[in-house]
């Protein structure tokens, strides 16, 4: 089976047996499985493995087994579960929803630096995560000033200068209303997140970043990749009328 199929059931009976062994999880898994394979049962120690490194999971199911191969889901692994945040500690889920909510191929810088983060932040580097997430963002930021063709923003090295130029830009191009508001405060999310890692100048900066911040960000960040797509199509269709 593809280990993305076993990821999902995996989760399935951690969401019903939050408290298990090794063995118990893929005896289940091939019970819900249709085309299991015995050579499966190395993917889900692969998947239980990565979960324990991840803090989805820890060691021991009660005081009397307090060591692997007994497991049991952390208080953040119910909180994951539960929010539907788990899809965070999915390899392929996370990008592959992020890439069938637009309309169109997702560009490949984006798609690259997208995925460096979420891999940056199952291995506990948070900094990393949004050093990456704001390269991704600043990719959508020059997608939308060169979409609206602006010379300023496009000769521009600084990101701010980019910003300032869509902004100025964006109520002169008569979009929805209600796309225009959740442009304006997704490029906002943009800065934001930008902010967190780059001073005004676009240069990186010496920060601390916390597990909850670079979790919110990933959570975040599809929103604004869509509402980019979104203007950049509506800026494109209206190019051709």
């Amino acid at each position: 089976m593809d280990k993305e199929e076993l990821r999902q059931l995996v989760f399935k009976v951690l969401r019903r047996d939050p408290q298990t062994h090794l063995n118990a999880v893929e005896y289940q898994v091939r019970g819900l499985a249709e085309d299991y394979d015995r050579h499966d049962a190395l993917k889900i120690q692969e998947i239980i493995w990565e979960l324990l490194v991840q803090g989805v999971l820890a060691p021991g199911k009660n005081s009397l087994n307090l060591n692997l191969p007994f497991f049991h889901v952390t208080d953040y692994g119910y909180d994951c579960l539960e929010s539907g945040e788990i899809i965070l500690h999915d390899y392929d889920r996370y990008l592959h929803d992020l890439e069938a909510s637009i309309d169109e191929p997702l560009d490949p810088t984006i798609r690259t630096y997208v995925h460096a983060a979420q891999k940056a932040f199952l291995s506990g580097n948070y900094l990393a995560t949004m050093s990456l997430l704001a390269d991704a963002g600043g990719r959508c930021i020059d997608m939308i000033a060169g979409a609206l063709g602006s010379d300023d923003a496009a000769s521009e090295d600084s990101y701010q200068a980019k910003l300032e130029s869509i902004r100025r830009l964006l109520p002169t191009l008569q979009v929805q209303p209600q796309l225009c508001e959740e442009v304006k405060l997704h490029l906002q999310g943009l800065e934001n997140l930008i902010d967190h890692t780059r001073d005004r100048t676009g240069h990186a900066r010496a920060v601390s970043i916390t597990h909850r911040s670079a979790q919110g960000a990933l959570l975040v960040f599809p929103q604004y990749v869509r509402s980019a797509y979104r203007l950049i199509a509506e800026i494109r269709d209206r190019s051709r009328a």
